[in-house]
């Protein structure tokens, strides 16, 4: 007679593999967690190095200082602005735009050699008020953090930890 051969898994089998998913699971999810929260702040500090990038040219194609208001701390914000320092919680007083913590959850901002929260570009040549002035972005309760690099002229450059940037002097 034939024999009939019942294809299918058994409980055993369905439970190890179970626990196999489980166990990779387990490892793989703060990878995950991690690789986001550093992709949220090299986005943040991408995006203040072109804000800081377009607030140059501005400056150099309309011939005028422009100004670049900071608030640190957890509730951060900046702005940009023609002729005079604005106030970056108030976006209807930077003409050019302004940025807060509410579009990049969980990141800290603090700024180095910037004098009064202002850092301004000058019309003629496109130059910074400060020479070496860090904006750095850092991760709630970590170590973690991503630093715009501001010099008098020049380009600015992001540098940090994190693995495909430079390491900050």
């Amino acid at each position: 007679m034939f024999r009939i051969r019942e294809i299918g898994l058994t409980l055993i089998e369905a439970l190890m593999v179970l626990a196999v998913i489980i166990i990779l699971t387990v490892i793989a999810v703060p990878s995950f967690i991690s690789f986001f929260q550093e992709r949220r702040l090299t986005l943040t500090a991408e995006n203040m190095l072109y804000a800081l990038q377009v607030a140059r040219s501005e400056a150099i194609k309309r011939n005028t200082t422009v100004y670049v208001s900071f608030q640190t701390g957890d509730n951060w914000c900046y702005g940009i602005n023609t002729g005079s320092s604005c106030t970056c919680s108030n976006p209807a007083s930077c003409n050019l735009g302004t940025a807060s913590a509410a579009q990049s959850q969980q990141v800290t901002l603090t700024t180095t050699g910037i004098g009064g929260a202002n850092l301004q570009f000058e019309g003629s040549r496109g130059a910074s008020n400060v020479n070496g002035a860090k904006v750095t972005f850092t991760l709630y309760g970590q170590s973690t953090s991503i630093s715009v690099l501001i010099p008098v002229l020049g380009s600015l450059q992001l540098c940090s930890s994190i693995s495909g940037y430079q390491v900050c002097p």
